[in-house]
């Protein structure tokens, strides 16, 4: 296999794999979307989440289901800086099936913005590895 087909192969594949996994999370914070109830919520703090690549801030919200329920829970997506302080008022999506599964109601506490940068990655990935197959063929 020459060098050239192998990086076309490697841009390709690595540009798949990052647009599946892009097109998974925008799904994914769609169809919550989709059947999430919206609310308001506050702050009450901040989990930290240490790894190799730095320190990941998840908030935990307390907010009042459309039901009068009374619910704490925290964050599927932690960031860094974190998305909100404790004591700052945002708003929330969450489950009515299971309240405690929320997200703050924005493009990147609700897992779209993560979406759309493995998606955009995906697409500029595959096409250096098509533009690369082209550019040996003439």
């Amino acid at each position: 296999m020459s060098q050239t087909a192998l990086i076309t192969l490697i841009l390709s594949g690595l540009g798949l794999a990052f647009g599946l996994i892009g097109g998974a999370f925008t799904m994914n914070a769609r169809e919550f979307r989709r059947r999430a109830q919206r609310t308001r919520g506050l702050v009450v703090g901040l989990r930290a989440s240490r790894s190799d690549d730095g320190t990941s801030y998840y908030p935990r919200i307390r907010f009042t289901t459309m039901y009068g329920q009374q619910v704490e829970a925290e964050t599927t997506y932690g960031s860094n800086p974190p998305p909100a302080r404790p004591g700052e008022e945002v708003p929330v999506l969450y489950d009515p099936a299971r309240p405690t599964r929320i997200r703050i109601d924005s493009a990147a506490g609700s897992g779209t913005l993560l979406g759309g940068i493995f998606l955009a990655v995906g697409v500029v990935l595959f096409t250096a590895g098509a533009g690369v197959a082209l550019a040996q063929t003439f």
